[in-house]
């Protein structure tokens, strides 16, 4: 209990009856100031001051931290903030807390109605006997209204009259306390006071303070606990036991236990239990950003931080939208599957060392929503900076998911996706043939040693022959497709990658595309894959198809809650339809054929002697699924983008910072995903594609006329009338045919193809060619007749006469 002297008695008791009447600015404001510092101020300005000062205060909403989340609602990936604030309700806060913070810093909040004039006449006192600022009397709720006016600041000027020691400031902050305790509870006031105060060490409100001292949240700090945390709001830095002696710190506690006991919250045997305990800080790391995260969720929090960064649901700018998430308080759900996550990062890791200059990765998509559910690299995401110089193990590149700087890499005959849907969308079928040379000499500008026209080869010359959209693209035939890109049109396919969702980043690919706009000879190595992609537009591309041709923009989240439990709309899918449905369904028949999963319609997936690229895949699966394997020359880059209806994934191999480094093994992809979708797909229903239509598996069909033994001019006269594209074979074959006729064709007459397919045209030697049967006769009887002399192939041979 303070004791006073007779004088200073009398003295309280009259400035008791004027703050209880009056509530006068001069008696108020003397409590923060010394005599010395009141000269200027008279009672009565002062009053009028006070009646002029609004009766409200308006209560920005504060800064809360934003808080990225796996897709299972609980595991952390990283946080967002420029002050660590989490708010609570009071009821999560522990009961030990509640009474620790009014027992150090206001102990009549309970009795007093904003103003405490029984502090004030006590400060006062003792601050005039002392000539300076000993004692201060702001109850609870002053100090709430003083936070609340510097969250309130919109310029440095405001924020100095908030903080600045003057007697207008004192003024101020009594009349909105007053006003406050009349429109709020003084649990509610408390609740807040206890969300806005710092302690200290980057805690900012009860939940981050209660976080950074003890790694717990508020709901369960211990008396010790709970009585530091409230020592620490009279003087956080001086008082921070983590930055500065902890005797400091553990004295201001001895004071609030003390303050506890004096009002009956607990007793003194707890007191001096409490008193006695160790400091037993435990401080959880107050980081926020993506490199401070979960270090396996790094690239995609980085991704979803550029998401974030670019959407305009956010913000009219890059900077308000990033301030929107470091101070908008949200709980953000993403789309990543944990148990996906680690299962693809485990695979990536078996494939290559994070210290190997190659990169590898892969990227899953939910076909439909666009959901990205694992990404993963062989990386580590951060800014530390690496050994020797290099670009690896540490990067923030966006290697999975593109950039202007990072556009990706060349993904190889996956490409050949987009040319098929481009001649499906003209009504090209899969049974579609062509004749597929071992190298092709095409209608692009493009430069071979043979000329000045581009002209691809095919990885194995057992992949000539006549193919088939669906053994093109099983075995990956480099000038099949090369043709029926000539057919649908660089253009076309182009637009057909476009629309399934490849994005174009690298200068020269979109230098490639407006030639290719403005000519039919350009671009013809497009269908190969020459272009830069990301392994993300990859796995959504081949999404888009798996989902029959709906395309959704990748996204990062699942839901984006606010503070008051309002729901966000910026992360539900955003979709539309990009392909006809029989499109994707005759798309998604023909990617069956790489994996070895067979065609639905009945096409064939191989030609005789030929065989898939990615077989494995189809026989560790037991579900349907589909894919397609991609390598560019001179193993530069090695992809396998893999596919059910339900999940889509995309792998690559190369050197990020070196396109043209040969990889040490382009099969690593396939290896990666197969070893993913084992483990993975076992946790979602088993679905199947939907068969394509006749028209796009079959088209029109016609006979082919048989032309054994005509003229090359006769036939190719009789193929085109017929419908179909005659191609004629110049080197002459052995056969019983006459030389200079037509000894076969490829496939041969009888058999019923598509309309617009090409039909091989092989021409005969004659050097198999049987005698005429007269003359044979003759020759049996005088073998030395002179015309029984000439081979078969010779010229002035009797042959059997052309029916």
């Amino acid at each position: 209990m303070d004791v006073m002297s007779s004088p200073d008695r009398r003295l309280a008791n009259s400035l008791t009856l004027i703050v209880c009447g009056i509530l006068a600015g001069v008696v108020l404001a003397a409590v923060a100031f010394p005599v010395v510092g009141f000269s200027g101020l008279t009672a009565k300005s002062a009053s009028d001051g006070f009646r002029d000062l609004p009766a409200e205060i308006r209560i920005p909403p504060l800064p809360q931290t934003s808080t990225l989340l796996a897709s299972d609602n609980q595991t952390v990936l990283a946080s967002f903030f420029d002050e660590n604030r989490r708010n609570v309700k009071l009821e999560d806060i522990a009961l030990v807390m509640r009474q620790a913070i009014v027992a150090a810093e206001d102990s009549r909040f309970y009795e007093h109605k904003g103003v405490d004039a029984r502090g004030i006449v006590r400060a006062l006192v003792r601050n005039q006997t002392s000539g300076e600022v000993t004692q201060g009397a702001s109850t609870l709720t002053q100090q709430y209204v003083r936070s609340v006016l510097k969250y309130s600041a919109a310029n440095a000027s405001q924020y100095k009259a908030a903080t600045e020691d003057t007697a207008a400031r004192k003024l101020r902050e009594i009349r909105y306390a007053i006003a406050l305790e009349k429109e709020f509870s003084k649990n509610q006031i408390l609740e807040n006071y206890l969300n806005i105060t710092f302690f200290g060490n980057g805690g900012t409100g009860i939940h981050s303070a209660s976080e950074v001292y003890f790694g717990k949240p508020p709901s369960q700090l211990t008396l010790p606990e709970a009585a530091l945390i409230a020592g620490l709001a009279k003087d956080p830095t001086r008082y921070n036991p983590v930055k500065n002696d902890q005797r400091a710190a553990l004295a201001r506690r001895t004071y609030v236990l003390r303050q506890m006991v004096r009002m009956k919250y607990i007793s003194q045997a707890e007191a001096d239990a409490a008193d006695q305990a160790s400091i037993g800080l435990n401080p959880k790391p107050n980081v926020q950003g993506c490199e401070y995260g979960r270090v396996d969720f790094g690239f995609f929090c980085g991704w979803f931080l550029d998401w974030w960064q670019k959407n305009p649901a956010f913000g009219h700018s890059t900077t308000e939208r990033l301030t929107m998430l470091r101070k908008g308080g949200f709980r953000i759900v993403s789309t990543i599957d944990v148990t996906m996550q680690k299962t693809a990062q485990r695979q990536v890791d078996r494939g290559l060392s994070a210290y190997n200059r190659f990169a590898t990765g892969i990227v899953i998509v939910q076909p439909g929503t666009g959901r990205v559910q694992a990404m993963a690299i062989n990386r580590k995401y951060g800014i530390k900076k690496n050994p020797g110089g290099k670009t690896y193990p540490y990067t923030e590149n966006p290697l999975l998911t593109g950039s202007t700087i990072s556009p990706g890499y060349q993904a190889g005959s996956t490409f050949k996706m987009f040319t098929m849907l481009a001649a499906l969308q003209q009504g090209i079928p899969l049974n579609h043939t062509l004749w597929a040379p071992p190298q092709l000499t095409s209608q692009y500008i493009g430069g071979c040693k043979t000329g000045k026209y581009y002209c691809p080869k095919n990885a194995d010359s057992r992949m000539t022959g006549v193919h088939t959209i669906n053994s093109g693209f099983g075995e990956s035939v480099n000038t099949y497709f090369v043709q029926l890109e000539q057919e649908a049109t660089v253009r076309a396919a182009v637009a057909a990658a476009q629309a399934a969702g490849v994005v174009f980043r690298g200068s020269t690919d979109l230098k490639n595309i407006k030639w290719a706009q403005n000519s039919q000879q350009a671009w013809g190595s497009f269908t190969l894959g020459t272009a830069q992609v990301s392994p993300l537009d990859m796995a959504n591309a081949y999404a888009t198809v798996a989902a029959r041709g709906k395309y959704c923009k990748p996204t990062p989240v699942r839901s984006i809650t606010d503070p008051t439990g309002k729901k966000l709309l910026a992360g539900n899918p955003s979709c539309k339809k990009a392909f006809a449905p029989a499109v994707a369904d005759a798309a998604n028949d023909a990617a069956r054929c790489p994996v070895g999963d067979g065609s639905m319609t009945g096409v064939s997936c191989t030609h005789p002697g030929g065989g898939a690229t990615a077989t494995s895949v189809g026989a560790a699966i037991d579900r349907p699924v589909a894919g397609k394997t991609g390598t560019t020359d001179d193993n530069n880059a090695g992809w396998f983008v893999g596919y059910t209806p339900n999940l889509a994934a995309a792998s690559f191999i190369a050197n990020p910072d070196k396109y043209y480094d040969t990889v040490p093994d382009s099969h690593l992809p396939v290896q990666i995903v197969r070893d993913t979708f084992t483990k993975v797909l076992p946790m979602l229903p088993v679905k199947n594609f939907v068969r394509a239509p006749r028209k796009l598996s079959y088209g029109t069909l016609v006979r082919v006329p048989d032309v054994k033994g005509a003229t090359p001019e006769e036939a190719i006269a009789r193929l085109r009338y017929a419908g179909f594209s005659p191609s004629l074979n110049y080197e002459a074959e052995d056969s019983e045919e006459p030389a200079g006729r037509v000894s076969r064709t490829e496939p041969d007459g009888g058999t019923y193809l598509s309309k617009r397919s090409t039909v091989r045209v092989n021409i005969s030697n004659g050097k198999k060619t049987k005698r005429n049967p007269a003359v044979d006769k003759l020759c049996k009887a005088d073998p030395n007749l002179p015309v029984c002399k000439i081979k078969p192939g010779e010229p002035g041979f009797p042959g059997v006469p052309n029916p």
